[in-house]
Parts: structure tokens; C-alpha cells; sequence
């Protein structure tokens, strides 16, 4: 029964420090998505380069559509991201104290029940 707990404890022991990984993980990957934030306005609409109702109606897609779900995902959606990690990895670690807790009281019970047993052989 210990040898099941102990399993137990590793495999979420394991959980947690992938999901540690794949939090540093996302945080470098939202690093470069920011770094490029200004690819959504490029290039820059000039008098030169191109305008007209054509181009007007091109920047407005891009600032209010393209620009603004780029914010979005920069911002909200990662954070729901992160907390939904965190709340998975403080869920993992209650479960591996409980673990933990259950492995000590075997333990306790397997010791017991060895020293209740020589005292009966003697």
C-alpha cells in the first residue's frame, strides 16, 4: 500500500514541476509575442505609401481589430493562463500534503504495529 502512495506522491510531484516548466515556458513565449507588437501596424500608412477610404478602412481593421485582440492576448489571456496554472499547481501541492500526511500515518501504523508485535513475541 505504501509502494501505491509513494507512486502517487511522484507522479504529482512530476505534475507540478511540468506544469513549472511550461509556465517558464509561456513566460519567454509571451515575452517574444510583446516584442512584436508592432508588426500588427506595419508598415506605417503614409500620404506617400498608400491612403484613400481604402486605407483608411485598412488601419481601422488593423488598430481596432488586428492591434486590439494582440492587446488581448498579451494581456488577459495570458494572465487566465497563468492563473489557471497556478491554481492547478496549489491544487497538485495539496494533494501531495495529503499524500505526504497519508504516507507519515502509514508509516506510523506499519511502526506500531512491528513494536506491538515484538512485545507480543516476547
Amino acid at each position: 500500500m505504501l509502494g501505491y502512495y509513494y507512486a502517487l506522491l511522484s507522479k504529482k510531484e512530476g505534475e507540478v514541476a511540468r506544469l513549472n516548466a511550461c509556465q517558464s515556458s509561456l513566460s519567454e513565449k509571451q515575452q517574444q509575442f510583446t516584442m512584436n507588437e508592432h508588426k500588427c501596424l506595419e508598415p506605417e500608412l503614409s500620404p506617400t505609401t498608400w491612403h484613400g477610404r481604402h486605407a483608411t478602412d485598412f488601419q481601422a481593421i488593423r488598430e481596432g481589430g488586428i492591434h486590439t485582440a494582440f492587446l488581448e492576448i498579451a494581456g488577459a489571456q495570458f494572465v487566465n493562463v497563468y492563473s489557471a496554472i497556478a491554481a492547478k499547481i496549489a491544487s497538485l501541492q495539496a494533494e501531495i500534503a495529503s499524500i505526504q500526511q497519508t504516507i507519515e500515518r502509514l508509516l506510523a501504523e506499519e511502526a506500531a504495529r512491528e513494536k506491538e508485535e515484538v512485545k507480543t513475541s516476547n
